[in-house]
């Protein structure tokens, strides 16, 4: 067993997954104990995928499936703390990062940002539905045992357009992704859409990392954004 005490910043993760556990028991970690402030007893999940691989293709498509049954819950998991990354409120939560930036990159954020509404406004319109995103979905935290794959670390979920996953995921995870959501959209425009997420991956990235500034690390926030501007 694993015993985890979030940071401040993270303690949605055990209420996140108290509203995402029920849809998919078996992706999920298998939480013994919990506590509404974030302290959480966790089962064993098995080897890292980092050095045990995996069926990326196979997980991605279970995890599109949560994301799926997700779209419905999105009101819980706001609630339960998830960060607000919906198309519409990106270049808001984007600008708020502004003070935790030399003055120099934030005024180039900012002259970036009308870019940034007009790609959030066609993110806003897709056919694909507002849901969860990991925030971190990566080979360091998807592990498996007896062949179940779990994916574990949600400290960063929020809601989102399903593909803002893509920001941080593995490079084969984008044909993977627009492959498990192929019959909800045309393939020509989930590849647009993917695009606009790799376009502004940097940024969103920084979206979720916005707490590291508040705990007194704003370089990791400050490297993001620069890499993003550059």
């Amino acid at each position: 067993m694993w015993f985890k005490a979030a940071r401040p910043a993270s303690a949605h993760e055990a209420r996140v997954l108290d509203v995402l556990r029920p849809l998919a028991p078996e992706l999920l970690p298998e939480v013994i104990a919990s506590t509404d402030d974030g302290w959480l007893l966790l089962a064993d999940a098995g080897e890292r995928a980092r050095e045990h691989p995996i069926d990326w293709r196979a997980m991605l498509e279970r995890y599109a499936a949560l994301q799926r049954d997700s779209a419905a819950h999105v009101d819980a998991l706001l609630g339960a703390g998830a960060c607000d990354n919906r198309p519409a409120r990106v270049v808001e939560r984007a600008r708020a990062l502004m003070p935790d930036l030399p003055a120099e990159l934030a005024g180039s954020l900012e002259g970036r940002l009308p870019y940034v509404a007009e790609k959030m406004t066609r993110l806003a319109a897709s056919r694909l539905p507002v849901t969860v995103d990991h925030g971190d979905l990566h080979d360091g935290n998807v592990f498996s045992s007896d062949g179940n794959v779990r994916i574990i670390d949600w400290g960063y979920s929020a809601v989102a357009h399903p593909f803002f996953t893509l920001s941080v995921a593995e490079p084969q995870a984008t044909a993977c992704t627009i492959e498990a959501w192929a019959s909800h959209a045309p393939r020509a425009e989930l590849a647009e859409e993917a695009a606009i997420v790799d376009e502004l991956r940097f940024l969103l990235r920084a979206l979720n990392m916005e707490h590291v500034a508040a705990l007194g690390d704003s370089e990791h926030l400050v490297e993001l954004v620069r890499l993003f501007l550059d």
